[in-house]
């Protein structure tokens, strides 16, 4: 391999077809590491030239009469590749404070003093460039696989989680990935709550279809209008205590300010500090002298009993079920496939405000929040929220798109970890580079990438971008696949 030219942060390297590279490959080229992000043939002077000449000439027409060393020096110019390495930065040599010389990696480069005829370029292997960016190596692991030369195993650090994306366009393999982070931090006991507009996290405690694995004490499925408990998954209902007026109002359509409006606050004020449900509502409805105005107590009436009828509201045992498993570790899917986008978003906000109360008394400590698509039940101000204010709190996001323009520009802004699966699209490519986390050249790499293969950047990779292939699992129903029209 020779060093060709330099462009900006880019560096070309010219290499012969028995020199293996491949996509994700760390260069060392004296002190500078460079990660490979293109390949492409070498545009050389008289090797165009050479294969148009031979294009434009029938085979039939043609003898070629030529020395078969010098045919193979030919032949060997015309394979000729180049790579394209983005530079990341630089190894240095530090003291551990204990007289040993240990390899760091440094982002940034200040010096240029590579020479094309004197610096050696060579594969820098995985176990070499995990440990210079502190990260574990492995001869497998059960989340992915470097995706390199040299394959080594790599696992995602649980503890360097923070703000995440995961995307990807459909069948890319992203909510593959995501339940193998879930997976992740359930081993790590780490409670995560899990918002499936899918239905793809139901049968991650199964084996198969009629036997059990061993998540199934730590999984919880909640489900709106279901009537009795079914194995793991439990109804759902939103007690009325636990939500205000205000809140019950706009579930309800009625305007601030209104009659109907006034005698819920009435209502509420006169409950306050006490176990109430929708019967205790009904009651005060019906009598005359708390509803003297007919045509507004049939309004209420009418609300209390749209009420009943949605299903949404009644005794929860959500509070001590997130405690439960805030201790061991484990995951609550809440089933929102099977509900009205309407009823997506009452829940959605719930359960929020009830993270943000546990996590503001020290109830419980950090949890995990995973949003499958969020734009379907979250409004842009509640996204914000949850960016912005939630992780003072303890609750970290990790979204889940195949569409990452759906999300407000403030995701991109206060991104600590992106896995990014295959696109093709130019404007979600660039999207994607408002991160930050990742450079545009890099990117543009997403297009080469087969399924279930990504790039991870971020704290969980030290900022330096890993191409990964992500591993079968055993042991667990992950679903999520594309139903087919035709079997």
């Amino acid at each position: 391999m020779y060093l060709l030219t330099k462009e900006a942060d880019d560096l070309w390297i010219v290499f012969s077809p028995q020199e293996k590279l491949r996509l994700g490959d760390t260069l060392k080229i004296d002190e500078i590491v460079a990660q490979v992000i293109d390949i492409q043939f070498a545009d050389l002077p008289g090797v165009l030239q050479h294969i148009l000449r031979r294009s434009l000439i029938p085979k039939s027409e043609t003898e070629e009469r030529i020395q078969p060393e010098v045919k193979s020096i030919v032949d060997s110019l015309a394979d000729q590749k180049v790579a394209l390495a983005k530079i990341r930065g630089r190894i240095v040599e530090v003291d551990d404070g204990r007289g040993n010389k240990t390899s760091s990696f440094r982002t940034g480069i200040s010096e240029f003093n590579l020479s094309r005829a004197k610096s050696q370029i060579e594969i820098m292997s995985q176990d070499e460039l995990l440990k210079a960016l502190g990260l574990k190596s492995t001869a497998t692991s059960e989340f992915a696989n470097t995706l390199s030369t040299e394959a080594k195993g790599y696992a995602i650090p649980a503890e360097r989680l923070g703000i995440n994306l995961i995307t990807g366009m459909k069948g890319s393999g992203k909510s593959y990935a995501a339940k193998k982070v879930l997976l992740e931090l359930m081993k790590r006991r780490v409670l995560t709550l899990v918002f499936d507009v899918n239905g793809e996290y139901l049968n991650l405690w199964k084996r198969s279809e009629n036997e059990p694995n061993d998540y199934m004490n730590y999984i919880r499925i909640l489900t709106p209008h279901l009537r009795t408990a079914q194995a793991s998954e439990l109804p759902f209902a939103i007690p009325l205590n636990e939500i205000s007026y205000d809140d019950f109002a706009k579930y309800l359509n009625v305007q601030e300010g209104s009659p109907t409006y006034q005698h819920l606050v009435q209502f509420w004020r006169q409950q306050a500090g006490k176990q109430f449900d929708l019967n205790d509502l009904e009651e005060y409805v019906s009598k005359v002298e708390n509803v003297q105005m007919e045509p507004v107590r049939i309004a209420l009436q009418g609300r209390v009993a749209a009420a009943k009828a949605s299903g949404l509201f009644g005794p929860s045992s959500l509070t001590s079920l997130i405690k439960e498993l805030h201790e061991s570790g484990g995951a609550i899917v809440f089933n929102l496939s099977r509900i009205s986008r309407w009823e997506r978003g009452i829940i959605v906000e719930y359960v929020l405000r009830k993270l943000s109360d546990l996590g503001r008394s020290n109830a419980i400590r950090a949890v995990s929040l995973f949003l499958e698509e969020a734009q379907l039940y979250v409004e842009p101000e509640n996204m914000v929220n949850i960016l912005t204010r939630m992780r003072h709190v303890g609750v970290f996001p990790t979204f889940i798109t195949n569409d990452p323009r759906t999300l407000p520009d403030e995701v991109f802004t206060l991104l600590d970890n992106l896995i990014a699966f295959a696109f093709r699209n130019e404007d979600e490519l660039r999207q994607l580079a408002k991160s930050g986390l990742i450079d545009t050249g890099t990117v543009n790499a997403l297009k080469n990438l087969e399924n279930k293969q990504c790039v991870a950047v971020g704290s969980i990779t030290s900022n330096y971008p890993i191409f990964l292939e992500v591993r079968p699992q055993s042991g667990v129903m992950m679903g999520g696949e594309s139903r087919k029209l035709v079997p």
